[in-house]
């Protein structure tokens, strides 16, 4: 032991502090540093704080790249997934090119040519009814129906051409240039050529396709009952993105700017970056979401358990929020001393259902720039102001408004279980006529080249000018 506390004996002062005073075991008193044979070195006991810190370091960055993630704004889609054309569904004037008429969903169609007077032209027989709104592109129909898709002559509702399908073909069809874009109960999404009928490719997804494309900016946007929401590629059919949703995501969506909100059965509206699929915003309610998103006037409305829901558009949800926000709130319900009431969701503005008559709208509304237009189960028809929802007027029908309305100019149509179409002054909610087609409207009308083209539930399609 003598020997060994020899060797250590120091030769020199220590190099880093100057100190001549050491301990027995060959450390300097003043800084920690150990002499040993081959010279001064520093100190184990720094060398293990030095390691402790790095890997609190690492585990730290682990944890906020978990957490921000979905966030994150997808460098590898912006850059290695780019969608090969520009291609838009969007509608063009005269024309109704997908389920909602635009982007935006909104239902509305500023300056039509001219007004209805509520005659019924003609009537189509197409066979057993979907769910399925027509589309008008350059006087052709297109609209999905039992194990086919349907192209009909929008003058005379002579039946042109017909694809056949594995089954029901409930989505609305989207164009977009020459391409119809379908979804099926088979799993798969078609892009078929408007003209021939012919396929040009399909995409399989895990499940029954829940809803109608959109397509804007070359991608096509759908959701499936697998849970996710599908961006891809209009040309090739590519997966570009997909985006997991709690339940499943009802489509189309709605996208304003650079932003995509979606709807899901689990009761949460999502708001994504368009082109990479991106968390932005997640909106919880209680109960799930019953129809598509309408994006408009710098909100988003949408219907979820019976009532109508309005959220800032521009809103975003900061990393870790909703988390943080769950566990303040269960805090704050246990009462612990000095913990405040939780804040709010991030974006939430309004929430509407009228007095006496709660969780009775069922249907997305059609939104013009001054108000938005719903209708309930119970027969009302409701103009609200689209960004306060204070009351314009309402009407009363003879039964339930189960699809949203559409809004031609001044004036509002909407159709209701009992089978009747009400044309109304949009200013004032004056009755301007009434037609009776005797079976229940079940899908929403559209709206094309001067005529309003409903398909009722006993599968006949109507067109009325």
């Amino acid at each position: 032991m003598a020997k060994d506390m020899k060797t250590l004996q120091p030769v020199e002062s220590c190099p880093w502090c100057g100190a001549d005073d050491r301990t027995a075991w060959g450390t300097c008193r003043a800084c920690g540093r150990y002499y040993l044979p081959q010279g001064w070195e520093r100190a184990p006991r720094q060398q293990r704080s030095f390691w402790w810190l790095a890997i609190g370091l690492g585990v730290a960055v682990i944890l906020a790249a978990w957490i921000m993630f979905p966030f994150l704004p997808g460098p590898r889609v912006l850059l290695f997934q780019r969608p090969t054309t520009q291609l838009t569904s969007g509608s063009p004037a005269n024309q109704w090119t997908m389920q909602g008429l635009n982007l935006a969903q909104n239902r509305y169609v500023s300056t039509p040519p001219r007004h209805l007077a509520g005659r019924l032209v003609w009537s189509a027989d197409l066979g057993s009814s979907t769910r399925s709104a027509p589309v008008i592109v350059n006087g052709i129909i297109y609209i999905g129906g039992h194990f086919r898709v349907l192209a009909l002559d929008a003058h005379t509702g002579r039946l042109r051409q017909e694809i056949p399908t594995t089954g029901p073909v409930h989505p609305s069809v989207a164009v977009a240039g020459d391409t119809l874009y379908v979804g099926l109960q088979d799993w798969r999404v078609l892009a078929l050529n408007r003209r021939t009928g012919q396929t040009q490719w399909a995409f399989s997804t895990q499940n029954p396709i829940a809803g109608s494309a959109t397509v804007a900016k070359g991608l096509v946007y759908i959701g499936s009952r697998d849970g996710f929401l599908y961006a891809l590629d209009a040309v090739t059919g590519r997966l570009i993105w997909k985006f997991k949703t709690e339940g499943y995501p009802l489509s189309p969506p709605a996208l304003t700017d650079k932003t995509l909100f979606v709807s899901s059965t689990e009761g949460i509206l999502y708001a994504l970056h368009a082109r990479t699929g991106r968390l932005r915003l997640r909106f919880h309610v209680p109960e799930r979401l019953q129809d598509v998103p309408v994006a408009a006037n710098g909100l988003v409305y949408f219907p979820s358990g019976g009532q109508l829901y309005a959220v800032d558009a521009s809103a975003r949800e900061y990393p870790g929020q909703h988390q943080l926000n769950l566990v303040w709130a269960q805090f704050w319900l246990w009462q612990i001393p000095g913990v405040p009431q939780p804040p709010g969701q991030p974006g939430g503005r309004w929430r509407f259902s009228y007095r006496n008559r709660p969780q009775a709208i069922l249907s997305a509304p059609a939104v013009t720039h001054e108000a938005f237009y719903v209708g309930d189960f119970n027969g009302y028809l409701y103009a609200r102001d689209a960004q306060q929802a204070t009351p314009r007027w309402q009407f009363k029908a003879e039964s339930g408004v189960r699809t949203s309305p559409l809004i031609l100019g001044s004036r509002v149509y909407f159709g209701t279980h009992a089978g009747v179409l009400y044309a109304l002054d949009r200013a004032q909610g004056a009755l301007l006529w009434q037609l009776d087609l005797g079976v229940p409207i079940e899908t929403a009308p559209v709206y094309a080249s001067g005529r309003i083209y409903i398909w009722t539930s006993n599968g006949q399609l109507h067109a009325i000018e």
